[in-house]
């Protein structure tokens, strides 16, 4: 009788086959702590840990079957697959590698014949003027996360064209509330743009806060350039004919206006007329526009004769005057500055209050820009339906279309309704606030708000505006306030042709086919790693059970 139990075949295991196991442990740990420090930009303990098994592996490996370690480094085919095995995986590992570098360089490739993903040429002439470190700062919460991926699809845009000069940097407000508040965000997914200083810290004195648009390259750019300028053009407020204090941050008062120009890049500065005109001196070399913020007094005649100089020589000027009810008040019809800007640039202003019952606010007084002339650099981005202007007691302004003055051009910007006129009876107003239209004493509508004018040879310039509530806290943020006055002082500086470039339209929404950079990680992880990998186990599955049978 035959005995039932097979004898089995006792587990042999050879020097080879250590020495196989070893090397693949070496080689695998290698590359995995290779791949680590990429990942990790330095070595943690599960790195090292990685690289001194990688390096027992190998050492065992070259011990036992030295033949073999040498074969491999010398290229010569190894027994039972190593080599085709330690290839693959070494294979894998370089891809890894520079998918690793890839995806942490700025890389960009616009493959559209528009070019349509590309900044235009304009930005690229305003980056490659950028010599210093500066930073892009974004603040966006977890729920704002697809934002900042769309965003970053646009900043690295400004990275690789400035060869990684310009950095980016995202924060989640709610983990850092503190540098959060420091940075001074009050919404989600806000963007700030800054220098660094020399130990890649942020230069909070130049912390500028990017706006939202409808074109996200001229918001970016323009925050660029006004960053670039910085502290390069200067503005003088007067303070000396009764103006609006520049520090008052009540709702009257015009604080917001002077910080913003802080925060444009722009130098404002209080001045005293008076004071240079008893010393006989001159508005200062630096200036590139002088802005009279609702004087309550007219100039003396040697404070025209310092505007006069000062305008002589290219100077700019932005009147921003009210009917201000007293006996000398500033550009009063008769007065001899109203009669030099007549004279000379054919503006002036009257002695006209404008009631306006087809296009007002609360009251007739409270009139709104129904006619934007939007031919100029001023009003180009004025629109009376979507930011209407509104101005709280205006005066009427004129300017002479018909004397051919030298040199000069000059325009109207902001016309009222036919329906409205300009009262003339300032006492009854101010006194018992009634007013009606007399034929042949009031004036008859439309009435001009806004006016400019130039110099074409010195190339001075002068905005006159029959109201300054438009600016004050309380109605700067109103309709197109903020935008007249922004471009009237970009017009006088010249500040719109630092900041000239085309407008490109970068989507701020989803697009139609959107790759989160997590999701990115997880194909690249799938594809590059686990496929490869579930290959090289079926493999050497298959290459094991074929050595068994043998």
């Amino acid at each position: 009788m035959k005995d039932s139990t097979k004898t089995r075949r006792p587990l042999v295991i050879t020097r080879g086959q250590v020495a196989q196991a070893a090397s693949l442990v070496g080689v695998g740990a290698l590359i995995a702590g290779v791949i680590g420090v990429i990942w990790q930009g330095g070595i943690n303990p599960l790195i090292g840990g990685l690289l001194a098994l990688s390096a027992a592996g190998i050492s065992v490996w070259a011990a036992i079957t030295p033949a073999d370690f040498i074969g491999f480094i010398t290229g010569k085919q190894v027994r039972y697959g190593t080599f085709a095995v330690i290839s693959t995986m070494l294979l894998i590992g370089v891809v890894v590698m520079v998918f690793l570098f890839l995806s942490r360089a700025t890389l960009t490739l616009d493959m559209t014949s528009s070019r349509l993903y590309s900044l235009s040429q304009a930005s690229l002439s305003l980056i490659r003027r950028v010599s210093r470190p500066i930073q892009i700062t974004g603040f966006y919460t977890p729920a704002s996360l697809p934002v900042r991926e769309i965003d970053d699809q646009f900043f690295r845009l400004y990275s690789a064209a400035s060869d990684n000069l310009i950095r980016r940097v995202y924060i989640d407000p709610v983990e850092q509330p503190a540098v959060a508040q420091r940075f001074g965000v009050t919404d989600d997914a806000q963007v700030f743009i800054s220098y660094v200083s020399e130990d890649g810290a942020v230069d909070f004195s130049s912390v500028a806060r990017v706006p939202r648009g409808s074109s996200q390259e001229r918001d970016m750019s323009g925050a660029l350039a006004r960053l670039l300028i910085r502290g390069s053009i200067t503005v003088y407020l007067n303070q000396s004919l009764g103006e609006r204090g520049l520090a008052d941050a009540s709702q009257n008062g015009i604080s917001g206006i002077y910080n913003g120009m802080q925060e444009s890049g722009l130098i404002p500065l209080p001045i005293s007329i008076s004071a240079v005109a008893q010393q006989n001196g001159d508005i200062p070399r630096d200036a590139a526009a002088l802005i009279f913020v609702r004087p309550t007094s007219d100039l003396s005649q040697a404070q025209i004769d310092v505007i006069d100089r000062y305008l002589s020589r290219g100077g700019t000027l932005l009147l921003l005057i009210d009917p201000t009810f007293n006996n000398e008040p500033f550009l009063r019809g008769d007065g001899a500055f109203n009669a030099y800007l007549w004279e000379n640039f054919g503006i002036r202003a009257l002695d006209a209050i404008i009631v306006d019952a087809a296009a007002s606010g609360q009251s007739p007084l409270d009139i709104i820009g129904a006619n934007v002339n939007t031919g100029t650099d001023i009003s180009a981005r004025l629109n009376p339906t979507e930011n209407p202007l509104l101005f709280r007691v205006a005066r009427a302004v004129d300017v002479d279309l018909e004397r051919a003055i030298p040199n000069i051009a000059n325009g109207r910007i902001v016309i009222s309704s036919e329906r409205s006129y300009g009262e003339t009876d300032w006492a009854a107003l101010s006194q018992t606030n009634s007013y009606q239209y007399d034929v042949g004493i009031d004036l008859p509508g439309p009435l001009t708000s806004v006016v400019w004018a130039t110099n074409q040879r010195t190339g001075a310039r002068i905005v006159l505006v029959g109201d300054s509530d438009f600016v004050s806290n309380g109605l700067v943020l109103t309709g197109g306030n903020g935008i007249l006055f922004t471009d009237a002082v970009a017009w006088l500086t010249n500040l719109e042709e630092r900041l000239n470039f085309g407008v490109r339209g970068f989507t701020d929404s989803l697009p139609l086919i959107f790759v989160s950079f997590q999701t990115l990680d997880t194909i690249a992880f799938m594809t590059v790693i686990v496929m490869p990998a579930l290959i090289l186990i079926i493999g050497a599955v298959i290459w094991t059970r074929r050595i068994r049978q043998r």
